[in-house]
């Protein structure tokens, strides 16, 4: 089982966020809330992203997946929300909270494959969920 792998404001491939920690850089954190939120907030305050999966089990944990994918699971081990990028691992992924508050997956070899699209603002919207942010396609959670 994963272990509590994150430093600041990364979390490293096979390891998690638990219910109540957070990633934090600068004004930004990404918190796994105890009602299985994952949010992103910027001054402690103004939700930026979210996962939108609030209520929807307990003991919820954000785990940096072997396989490339970032997901959000239950502590029955139900899945409720990823990043999509599962079969993309060509080394040794990770999740960075950058200074500009945008939430970024890099692959081993440093190329952003996933991306929330915040940076520092409000995140955009699309009708399938899915948009084109700085040549990253990204997952936007559509529940």
């Amino acid at each position: 089982m994963a272990q509590p792998g994150y430093a600041g404001n990364v979390l490293l491939q096979g390891n998690r966020l638990n219910p109540g920690t957070s990633l934090t850089q600068g004004p930004y954190s990404l918190r796994m809330q105890t009602d299985c939120n994952l949010v992103l907030y910027k001054n402690g305050n103004r939700p930026l992203w979210a996962s939108n999966t609030n209520q929807k089990g307990t003991g919820c944990y954000l785990i940096m997946q072997t396989d490339g994918n970032a997901a959000l699971y239950t502590s029955a081990r139900k899945a409720l929300w990823a990043t999509g990028t599962n079969g993309r691992n060509d080394g040794a992924h990770h999740l960075i909270l950058q200074a500009d508050g945008n939430l970024v997956m890099y692959n081993g070899g440093g190329a952003a494959i996933w991306a929330s699209g915040t940076d520092g603002r409000m995140a955009p919207q699309s009708l399938d969920g899915r948009k084109l942010l700085h040549g990253v396609l990204a997952s936007f959670p559509h529940n």
